[in-house]
């Protein structure tokens, strides 16, 4: 079982529906986990939503900072991915274990200015396409 930790800038969307598909569709194989160098303190909205519909369990996220990850009995991490450009080119904390590491440059798809159909169809396919990458980097 592998850790991989999924960063992002606040922590509010693409990471934390990293974390989630992860956890949910790839359980046998990786143990995900998020965080943000600037955690806004709550899950988005349309990401909540969108992961209730899919019925993706989402009783165990938050948005959280990455520090919770570098203190003492943190879970040592085998990969860590930024999911967007801001924390790519954030200065990150140095993991314990050197774990590998990887950008996934995904779009905001809170920040696109859309009507409420097209912004919902735009989040499911931001999801889809963090379940594409997953599968094309992570898993064996």
């Amino acid at each position: 079982m592998k850790n991989v930790l999924y960063l992002c800038t606040q922590n509010s969307a693409r990471s934390i529906m990293a974390e989630a598909v992860t956890n949910y569709k790839y359980n046998d194989e990786l143990n995900g986990f998020s965080a943000g160098s600037d955690p806004l303190g709550a899950i988005n909205p349309n990401a909540l939503q969108l992961l209730n519909e899919m019925k993706i369990p989402i009783d165990k996220l938050y948005s959280k900072s990455w520090d919770l990850f570098g203190e003492k009995g943190s879970p040592k991490m085998d990969y860590v991915v930024t999911v967007c450009n801001n924390a790519a080119n954030e200065t990150c904390p140095i993991w314990p274990g050197a774990p590998k590491t990887f950008h996934f440059n995904i779009e905001d798809p809170v920040k696109q200015n859309l009507n409420e159909d097209d912004h919902k169809k735009f989040f499911r396919s931001t999801f889809d396409y963090i379940d594409q990458l997953i599968k094309e980097n992570l898993l064996k």
